[in-house]
């Protein structure tokens, strides 16, 4: 049934764009031409040797999400740990996620640094568009872009002024609005100003269904009570305001200045499905960046970038908003410096060069009841980056050439703390980093391009501490486990080579890539008699295979419509790290085997266009920290390959099959109503063991533009 109704869909598009075909126009974008911010120094995306997806406007308009992190992971080949309760944080090539350290993947914003790795907390409706750099970029962004690097673009002044209003609602109670408006206002003055909010003010249902057939422990892992059931405590509020101020001081300088601000007060965390111990949480964040440009002429360009952001979560004892609820956990996190660039351009070359000076502070604190003080997860820290670095570009016919190199000094202060028996200490690292990258266009647009990158990362201040306890409770159940930091552990690094071949002509467009990387010490970390210790494995190793596809029908026909057949599929070869112990070889957990993304596109000249888009979820493993008498599974449930053993407690999750659907009418040129399914077939998912995502939800749209 299921199938007959996808077919019967897919037939419905095409005949759409058979009725509303015209005769063919030259005018469509070359993505070739697209310049890449996150290269520093705007570099036409047919020059850049790395691996560089461009989520664009349209397929951000047109995929059901309501943030990055569920926009990412449907636009995109990325692994992703998301829990209900706005937490979502991604990782890339077999580095995996984590919602409770530093990410080895870097989250910037207009090309600074985030401050934050939490991907839910970006609405989508201040997105232009989004870089995603897949592979090491040590060489322009320091420690933790050993994974790659996602830049958001955010919305921007425009000659005309302009404005739009969108207002959505639909499924479990959800109402979004957002507003922004932009302009120049005068010779010299550019401004964008808006403000978001989204709401869902009922508890989400379940998915009632699985598109790929599971076995019996499949559905266990899942629950079989879950198919189809209410998840209490998932409601949710979230505001942001927005704003940019451009001003052109004379015909060499210019200054500009964004902030955003994120609130969201009583976001609901429901706990697991099983136990749902619910909680709740505000998260508050604030970013400012600023940019001062000197351009003396077209072949130089300097700019100083400072930049300061400040995100403060506080996680409630319980989900009430009763007189003896309490703030349980909480912490502040600063991340603020300056970035400089300097570019220069001479006959086929341009030279970028610059200095980069971070600051990240952490500080957090946690009761165990109300007014009384208890061990926070992790010692207060800082850690202060100094770096150097230059890369060039160099172009002749049909040859580009990138190669830099990075210095970074890095001073690392963990602060003194009673209860975590932590007596305070300081290190500091110095790294170099060189990167090489080709790229050779053929005749009848075939290119193929090479690169081989480093990549380092830094150890946690919890990985590397003194010995501290955590005693409380988890989800209704008693949490007790003692960590024990490695005071030796050595910072990880990583060489990553790849290569592959590319097409892009016309209406058709296709690149395969293979990628391999070599992650030296990489930290593990291993449980006994409920004490966590941390070490450097003996060796990981990261290889597989990226297609990205797509073919413009319509065009192909000679057609002016947009008939687009497209796809993407990230293949895991090998996801393998070596204990320094036991020698054994494991599987990495949280790395999904395979992800895809592929669906059709149509958009006709009469303002209609639609999209029906698919998300292929591999399977993975993970650690189950649920408890065995909260859950339905035997020992036999757990993983006993790869490595594994059944006393490990490690399940093998399942595969995943999800779609969107999408259509949008323009009413009139101002007017746009739209419709979008989210999780078409309903599909039964987690993308964290133990916290399912809502099924199938419909949202009805209205936008106007002025």
């Amino acid at each position: 049934m299921k199938k007959r109704f996808l077919s019967a869909l897919m037939a419905l598009i095409c005949t759409a764009s058979l009725l509303h075909a015209q005769e063919y126009s030259d005018e469509t974008q070359n993505l070739d031409e697209v310049v890449v911010t996150a290269t520093r120094m705007g570099l036409p995306l047919k020059n850049i040797p790395q691996k560089v997806e461009i989520i664009d406007s349209k397929k951000i308009a047109t995929i059901p999400a309501d943030n990055a992190a569920d926009l990412l992971k449907k636009a995109t080949n990325i692994d992703i740990v998301q829990y209900p309760g706005a937490l979502g944080t991604v990782g890339m090539r077999g580095f995996s996620p984590s919602a409770h350290s530093r990410s080895y993947t870097i989250l910037m914003i207009d090309g600074l640094p985030s401050g934050t790795s939490n991907l839910t907390t970006l609405p989508t409706s201040i997105i232009d568009r989004i870089e995603v750099v897949k592979g090491p970029y040590s060489v322009l962004y320091g420690t933790d872009a050993m994974g790659g690097v996602i830049n958001i673009i955010t919305k921007k002044a425009t000659l005309n002024k302009e404005g739009q209003v969108t207002i959505k609602g639909g499924s479990f109670g959800t109402t979004n609005f957002d507003a922004n408006a932009s302009g120049i206002l005068s010779d010299k003055l550019g401004i964008v100003a808006g403000f978001s909010n989204q709401m869902q003010q009922k508890d989400f249902r379940i998915g009632g269904t699985n598109l790929l057939k599971m076995n019996k422990t499949e559905k266990l892992i899942l629950s079989e009570k879950s198919y189809g059931d209410i998840y209490p405590n998932t409601t949710y509020q979230m505001s942001q305001l927005f704003g940019k101020l451009n001003y052109a001081i004379n015909d060499q300088w210019n200054a500009s200045v964004s902030s955003f601000y994120n609130m969201a007060y009583d976001v609901k965390s429901p706990g697991n499905y099983f136990t749902q111990s619910a909680t709740k949480k505000d998260i508050n964040r604030l970013n400012v960046f600023g940019e001062l440009a000197f351009t003396p002429n077209e072949k130089n360009r300097l700019t100083i970038s400072p930049y300061y952001s400040n995100e403060k979560n506080s996680n409630y004892d319980n989900a009430e908003n009763d007189k003896s609820n309490f703030i349980s956990f909480k912490d502040n996190v600063s991340e603020y410096g300056v970035r400089t660039n300097y570019t220069h351009d001479f006959g086929p070359a341009r030279l970028l060069t610059g200095i980069d000076y971070d600051i990240l502070d952490y500080k957090s604190d946690r009761q165990s009841k109300k007014g009384t003080e208890a061990s926070p997860y992790k010692p207060d820290n800082r850690n202060q980056r100094f770096s150097a670095f230059a890369q060039i570009n160099y172009n002749i016919e049909n040859l580009s050439i990138n190669a830099g190199a990075r210095a970074n000094y890095i001073t690392y202060e963990i602060f003194k703390h009673d209860s975590l028996k932590t007596n305070g200490s300081s290190d500091n690292y110095f790294y170099f980093n060189p990167s090489l990258g080709l790229k050779y266009n053929l005749p009848r647009g075939f290119n193929v391009h090479a690169s081989v990158g480093t990549a380092f990362s830094i150890p946690d201040a919890f990985a590397t501490s003194g010995f501290y306890e955590v005693n409380t409770i988890v989800s209704g159940y008693p949490f007790k486990r003692a960590y024990q930091g490695n005071a030796d552990l050595k910072p990880e690094t990583s060489v990553t080579y790849e290569g592959g071949i590319g097409y892009t002509q016309g209406a058709l467009y296709f690149d395969l890539t293979y990628f391999n990387t070599d992650h030296k010490n990489k930290i593990v970390e291993k449980t006994v008699n409920d004490t966590t210790f941390y070490n450097n494995a003996e060796s990981a190793n990261m290889s597989g295979v990226e297609l990205l596809a797509s073919v413009n029908i319509a065009r192909l026909a000679g057609y002016s419509t947009k008939l687009e057949v497209y796809g993407g599929w990230t293949y895991m070869l090998n996801y393998t790290f070596v204990e320094k112990e036991t020698k054994k070889k494991k599987d990495l957990l949280l790395v999904n085997r395979a992800n895809a993304n592929f669906g059709i596109y149509y958009e006709n000249n009469d303002g209609f266009s639609t999209r029906l888009h698919a998300r292929y979820k591999g399977s993975r493993l993970e650690e189950n920290k649920i408890s065995t008498k909260a859950r339905e599974i035997t020992e036999d449930s757990y993983y006993a390959k790869g490595g594994y053993e059944k006393g490990n407690k490690v399940l093998g999750l399942p595969d995943h099959l999800i779609f969107d659907y999408s259509a949008y009418y323009n009413v009139t040129p101002q007017a746009r109503v739209g419709i979008s399914i989210a999780n078409l077939f309903d599909e039964n998912y987690t993308e964290k063991d133990g916290y399912n995502m809502p099924g199938r939800s419909i949202m009805g749209s209205f936008t106007y533009s002025f």
